[in-house]
């Protein structure tokens, strides 16, 4: 499945929805050129609409992306905030039950797996889930810590992350799809735990 969105043209009439042109636009924008590479200044232009209305209807990037592609509510400065309070031992085991916790809203699931099948079978498809991870919320973990090689741990972890949803919800490997999600939590845990806090 492809996420796509028709790009608006012309002035919008007066009667149209704002936060529907933004939404729609961001989408388009992201799906064609990913996460990274998106500024909240072109998804204005592109939805006809001056830049401090994005900022009325969304609180910054991160909460247009998890509204317009996603379709889900998702703070992730707050989930970066969770991930890094309490022990710095249960930072993996926090980092993938806040994945699990997303991932099982409703319509999630859908909208995730539909973003990951195009990620490896649509040619040229951009990848907006993944910088998206490791942007706004993996790096920043990384960061927190100290490690100078932040990024790089940062898509270790959104590869293994992701390497869970494509392997339980694509590939749908009949032990994980059973499996339940203290057991991902306490098992996935560890290995999250290496490649976001331990040195190396």
């Amino acid at each position: 499945m492809t996420i796509q969105a028709h790009r608006p043209r012309g002035r919008r009439p007066g009667r149209t929805d704002t936060r529907a042109a933004i939404q729609a636009a961001a989408l388009t924008l992201f799906s064609e050129m990913g996460y990274e590479k998106v500024s909240l200044r072109a998804i204005a232009r592109a939805a006809d609409v001056d830049p401090a209305l994005i900022h009325h209807y969304f609180e910054n990037k991160a909460d247009l992306f998890a509204r317009s592609v996603l379709d889900i509510p998702l703070d992730a400065e707050r989930i970066v905030a969770d991930i890094l309070a309490g022990p710095v031992e249960g930072i993996g085991e926090r980092t993938i039950h806040a994945f699990l916790s997303a991932w099982d809203q409703p319509g999630a699931g859908d909208r995730f797996t539909a973003m990951l099948r195009a990620a490896v079978t649509v040619p040229n498809a951009r990848r907006p889930l993944s910088e998206f991870m490791t942007r706004e919320i993996l790096v920043k973990v990384a960061e927190a810590l100290g490690h100078p090689n932040a990024r790089l741990r940062a898509q270790l972890a959104v590869s293994m992350l992701l390497g869970l949803a494509l392997s339980r919800d694509i590939l749908e490997l009949p032990s994980l799809v059973k499996a339940r999600n203290p057991v991902l939590v306490k098992v996935l845990g560890r290995a999250l735990q290496t490649q976001l806090v331990d040195p190396w």
